[in-house]
């Protein structure tokens, strides 16, 4: 592990507060965690400081990711560690941009299986009006958005937010109120046995008296 670059890398990861308001952060804080994307053996999103944009089914620093909401249902994604931007240009190509652009800005979507999928809110084939979609392919490599492959229905698509749950505000846990447990009042003491003894008594024996005559 190069420690000084995991040290450079580091020291870039807080954002001014300036930047914040260009960006419209969201007032509820950016949220940071992984996605998870189930292609193939298992994908984690990551974003290297070189600009490329793949998958690792380990996690690691790269695939640390931060999503802040830019309008409502669209959000910008960067990567903690490389602190560069995820990004899609007009050929559909996914990297990765120390500036960000309209071409940062992507539509989030819940699906009904809890994965979310993450649609270019610049770009899009304007002659069908498809969407061009953040993807993996089944050996972690970024597909091409504009891909007739790429569809919202494909598990290539599907990403699963694993976020750190630290602050009590971003969720709540409902559970059942345990009844209070009352101790039983414990059985008075009983006082002990009292021994009879038993004196001997003499066995009597009754013997018949025959009258004759």
């Amino acid at each position: 592990v190069d420690f000084p670059l995991l040290l450079k890398l580091a020291s870039s990861c807080v954002m001014s507060a300036s930047l914040r308001n260009m960006y419209q952060w969201n007032r509820s804080g950016p949220r940071t965690g992984l996605l998870y994307c189930r292609v193939g053996i298992g994908f984690h999103l990551q974003i290297h400081p070189d600009g490329r944009v793949s998958g690792s089914h380990e996690a690691n620093l790269f695939s640390i990711l931060e999503i802040f909401a830019v309008a409502q249902g669209t959000v910008g994604i960067r990567g903690i560690f490389s602190d560069r931007f995820l990004a899609m240009n007009k050929k559909g190509k996914v990297y990765a941009t120390t500036k960000f652009t309209n071409e940062c800005k992507f539509r989030e979507r819940y699906q009904e299986n809890s994965y979310n999928t993450y649609a270019s809110a610049t770009y899009k084939n304007y002659h069908n009006g498809r969407e061009w979609y953040v993807a993996l392919n089944k050996r972690g490599k970024a597909k091409k958005g504009n891909s007739p492959r790429v569809k919202p229905q494909h598990i290539s698509t599907h990403f699963l937010p694993r976020f750190k749950q630290s602050e009590k505000e971003k969720t709540f846990t409902i559970t059942k109120k345990t009844p209070e447990r009352i101790t039983p009042p414990k059985p008075p003491k009983l006082p002990p046995p009292v021994k009879v003894s038993r004196k001997n008594t003499n066995t009597v024996k009754y013997r018949p008296k025959f009258r004759f005559g």
